[in-house]
């Protein structure tokens, strides 16, 4: 299939290895440009597939990212050459799996489900008495302390610090109460040699800060990266990916902050606004921001729709 990119595309394609930020708009053909850009990287930048890596979001859009990229590799990907492809926690995870013992997290660790996050938060909330919380309706109670657990990982705060646990007034002496049922959770967790999904990235943000070693050997390994639906990563995904490739590196962030579907779950509008001085290049500059703005799968009525709605939301 051969495709023609608009000039808005072709200068993303051809953007040389540096920092750059590209609001997408919805049906602009966001994807393909993402493949394109990195294959031409690979045949005109002297890359080798195996030093492109590319993280979005969820499976199913890493594996049309990934197909994206066989398709237009062509005689690369038919020889095996490919891209690593993969999402936000499948990337924290790869580095607890290789790298976790020099901080002390042992290789194969188990990812708990949510229902299993609950059970465990059940089971350390009734392991003594409590308080000031009401155990009268222990579901909420477990709902409220999985959605706490959530925020502070997203925040990448610790429920055992001070600023938790202290403060002598009647909201500070309640959430003091929750944390210590989160450090009990914390520590059944270890007990099982197990983590749920908001302690990948939290324990893959603690080993590149404190092992620069790993991040010189992230930075040897790839050369260039893509962040796909930057939009909807959350404080504590944003600061692993700084430690990792911040200060210069070729990153391109992808999104569109009219995108967002994640807030909900943490995601932070901030971070895709702020990409540009978050990720700076090299010189201290911030990153170039670009934009796709010509939707090539909705007819004219249909977008005119749109921004009208749009308009008045």
């Amino acid at each position: 299939m051969s495709i023609v990119p608009t000039p808005e595309q072709q200068r993303i394609i051809a953007y040389p290895l540096r920092p750059l930020r590209v609001t997408a708009g919805a049906g602009t053909g966001k994807t393909t440009t993402m493949a394109l850009r990195l294959a031409g990287l690979i045949r005109s930048a002297g890359l080798e597939p195996e030093q492109a890596l590319g993280i979005t979001f969820t499976n199913k859009a890493a594996e049309e990212l990934a197909d994206r990229l066989r398709m237009h590799l062509g005689d690369l990907a038919e020889a095996g050459r490919q891209v690593e492809v993969t999402t936000y926690h499948g990337f924290a995870h790869s580095l607890l799996a290789e790298f976790g013992p020099l901080v002390g997290i042992e290789r194969g660790l188990a990812v708990i489900t949510p229902g299993y996050q609950r059970q465990l938060l059940r089971d350390a909330l009734g392991s003594r008495s409590r308080r000031l919380m009401d155990l009268t309706a222990p579901g909420a109670r477990v709902e409220e302390l999985a959605v706490l657990a959530g925020q502070m990982a997203d925040h990448l705060v610790d429920p055992a610090r001070p600023a938790v646990l202290g403060g002598t007034d009647q909201v500070a002496a309640e959430r003091a109460e929750m944390a210590e049922v989160l450090l009990e959770y914390a520590a059944r967790k270890r007990r099982l040699q197990a983590v749920d999904y908001s302690d990948l990235i939290t324990l893959a943000h603690h080993l590149l800060a404190t092992s620069p070693g790993v991040v010189a050997r992230l930075r040897e390994r790839y050369r260039a990266v893509l962040l796909d639906e930057y939009q909807d990563t959350n404080p504590a995904q944003r600061e692993l990916l700084r430690l990792a490739f911040g200060n210069g590196f070729p990153v391109t962030a992808v999104g569109d902050a009219e995108q967002t579907i994640y807030e909900w779950r943490g995601a932070s509008l901030r971070n895709f606004e702020d990409f540009p001085t978050h990720f700076p290049s090299p010189d201290g500059a911030p990153a170039e921001p670009l934009s796709l703005t010509h939707n090539r799968r909705s007819g004219t009525r249909i977008v005119q729709l749109a921004n009208l709605v749009g308009r008045r939301i």
